[in-house]
């Protein structure tokens, strides 16, 4: 049962706490409005002002909707661990490795205890490194352990046959979120860079280096990583999938880089001997990453080693890496004043090592029969939608939406949680130092990606957990996944209406359906694969529409001085535009036998858009919206609110707005 709306009808600013913001909340509240903005000039604003009052919690970088539904979600996992662990299980069971691995990293005693004992043979293994050689050798086996380190290694669907899977090389390795982090030359950057150097010097110093020694290898571990950075491509170049498909035979390697031992690599990570191709994305910087390896010296690639491996457990060992881990990554980065409650941390950690046991019992309790019953009609009216948006296009000729509906029609729909769990049974989970079961948890999930190799393409396998609070679109398999997590109100209610729900879930439903025609999505097939299936002409014309949307988003300024770059933000910002289209269209087929009736003062039309508005309602860090501006293709909550209804006529209609002047054609 939803919590009753309050009936609030003031337009002045209403001072709400966090606190109460836990509250379930529907997706048009009054209390979150400021009635004296006008819609037509800001509709976050309006929608959100008087949101803008609420405080941000120490331990959070924002504070909002999305935060609001993961509080719920929290505390219904939070009770499931804490029966699990306090009643435990048959040794194998579901109960046992969830209990057991959150009974673990509950138990700060132990940790203390442990110290970096468990940690202890990958130290000694670094320390004993002698040749650039030894350093490939080690770097495969972090790789094999799920740890990670100098680029990244993975397994994913070929993005040319969809039917297959394919190993990937792809750059990687730095410890900064993205590439202009280390090159950037505005202060806020250079402050960044200052205050990551200390921060490896400090770990290292917990680790045991000497203080002298500790600066001079965090210098040396930074310009390593540097040189990294200038190596690898940026967000935009990132985003042409095209060009970062490089299929290559194993043959081929050596050609790619010479002087790397690429054969020791793949014998660290039991590369099946049947396979015998490989993904490459982008050359250059594997090329870049060899030379590194002649060049610098094997005490610096020593002491990355030791960083990358600190840095990756850092949060699962004691109180004073854990603490020194959110200094840099927390406080410096995105803001945060505190750190998050332990059983919280815990539980994310739970979360992600065996997120499927978790998410069993999650959707017993939090995701009926109904819901998801309402949310595949919800699904097939979008659908239905974008099709009529296809066949009434003006730009697109007929070859084109023939294979467009095609993909439409092709288009699977995963929702709420698997048809199939995820077998654990082969993870050993036990009473024992947290962070050898988090590494457990990540051999585990490294082996379970490399069987896929040599197999058919697991089309029921999910990305993310039931309780994830996020979906997604897989062009490779041209499918989109709604977890339960997210189709919790105000975003989704089994009981609310049509405007409300349509609104709320524009964010969701449409715009993971736009992917498939976003500037990446539009460039693989029904089937998934990559490649041309437009006309030529309609290339033309979607480019010289997508260069509108990057330009009329790259005129927002998300802080002083920082403005949004469009061409990074493309593919979420069209999907963004074209996603609230979709919406408000399949919301007009849902509603086309319902009497329009007023709902505390809205129209269903207004309160669709206000729903939409709301969805998005979040107060965020500066620090924050820096790090998204910066390293995001995603743009800062509020423009995703104010971007899409910029040019949407029914918007103005809704509210009595005057037309905007200049009238841009959209995408979808």
């Amino acid at each position: 049962m939803r919590t009753p709306l309050l009936v609030l009808f003031l337009s002045v600013v209403l001072p709400i706490s966090a606190a109460d913001a836990i509250r379930p909340v529907v997706g048009v509240d009054r209390a979150y409005m400021d009635l004296s903005a006008s819609p037509c000039e800001d509709l976050y604003a309006y929608a959100c002002g008087s949101f803008d009052r609420v405080p941000i919690p120490g331990d959070h970088a924002a504070w909002g909707v999305n935060q609001e539904i993961d509080e719920r979600t929290f505390a219904i996992l939070r009770d499931i661990l804490d029966t699990s662990a306090r009643t435990g299980g048959a040794k194998g069971s579901l109960a046992q490795r969830i209990g057991d691995f959150y009974a673990s990293g509950m138990d700060e005693a132990e940790i203390e205890k442990a110290g970096l004992d468990p940690i202890k043979p990958w130290l000694e293994e670094i320390a004993a490194l002698k040749t650039s050689e030894d350093v490939v050798k080690t770097i495969g086996r972090f790789h094999a352990a799920g740890l990670g380190a100098g680029f990244d290694f993975g397994v994913q669907v070929d993005d040319k046959n969809s039917s297959v899977m394919i190993a990937s090389f792809r750059q990687g390795g730095l410890g900064l979120p993205e590439r202009n982090y280390y090159l950037d030359t505005d202060k806020t950057a250079k402050d960044i860079r200052r205050a990551y150097v200390d921060h490896i010097e400090k770990i290292l110093g917990l680790a045991g280096e000497k203080p002298a020694d500790a600066k001079t290898l965090a210098r040396s571990i930074f310009k390593l990583e540097t040189r990294l950075a200038k190596a690898s491509r940026d967000l935009v170049a990132l985003r042409d999938p095209e060009k970062n498909y490089n299929q290559i035979d194993l043959a081929q390697l050596p050609a790619v880089a010479p002087t790397l031992p690429w054969a020791v690599f793949l014998a660290e990570v039991s590369f099946p001997a049947s396979e015998q191709t490989v993904l490459v994305g982008q050359p250059e910087f594997f090329k870049a990453f060899a030379e590194l390896l002649r060049s610098e010296k094997i005490v610096t690639w020593k002491g990355y080693l030791r960083w990358q491996l600190l840095s990756a457990t850092a949060p699962h060992l004691t109180k004073a890496f854990v603490e020194e881990n959110h200094a840099f990554y927390g406080k410096k980065l995105t803001g945060t004043t505190e750190l998050k409650p332990r059983w919280k941390r815990i539980l994310d950690a739970t979360d992600a090592a065996l997120g499927e046991d978790l998410g069993q019992l999650y959707v017993q309790r939090a995701f009926s029969p109904a819901a998801k019953a309402r949310v595949h009609t919800m699904v097939k009216l979008h659908l239905e939608a974008m099709a009529t948006r296809i066949k009434t296009s003006e730009w697109m000729t007929e070859s084109s939406k023939t294979a467009a509906l095609k993909k439409i029609s092709t288009l699977r729909t995963k929702i709420g949680y698997p048809d199939t769990w995820r077998d654990y049974s082969t993870l050993d989970i036990g009473r024992r130092p947290h962070v050898l079961n988090v590494l457990a948890a990540a051999r585990f999930e490294t082996l379970r990606h490399m069987a896929k190799l040599g197999r058919p393409v697991d089309r029921n396998d999910w990305d993310m957990t039931p309780q994830t609070n996020n979906a997604y679109y897989d062009g490779t398999l041209n499918e989109m996944v709604f977890p339960a997590g997210i189709l919790q109100p105000p975003f989704f209610d089994e009981h609310a209406d049509d405007a409300s729900n349509y609104g709320a879930l524009a964010s969701t439903i449409g715009h993971e359906l736009t992917h498939a025609f976003d500037d990446e999505g539009r460039q693989h097939d029904w089937e998934g694969n990559l490649k041309p299936w437009w006309s030529d002409e309609d290339v033309k014309r979607f480019q010289a529409r997508a260069e509108l949307v990057a330009k009329h988003y790259s005129g927002y300024e998300a802080l002083p001085g920082l403005h949004l770059d469009g061409h990074q933000t493309l593919g979420e910002n069209i999907a963004d535009v074209g996603g609230l289209r979709v919406a408000y269209e399949a919301f007009k087929l849902a509603a086309k036998e319902t009497k329009p009736a007023l709902v505390d003062g809205f129209t269903p039309d207004q309160r669709f858009f206000i729903a939409f508005a709301q969805g998005w309602r979040t107060n965020e860090r500066p620090e924050r919206i820096r790090l998204i501006v910066t390293s995001d293709v995603h743009s800062p909550c509020r423009f995703r609110v104010v971007g899409p209804v910029k040019h949407f006529p029914e918007f103005y209609t809704a509210f009595g707005c005057p037309p905007p002047a200049v009238k841009v054609p959209q995408v979808w």
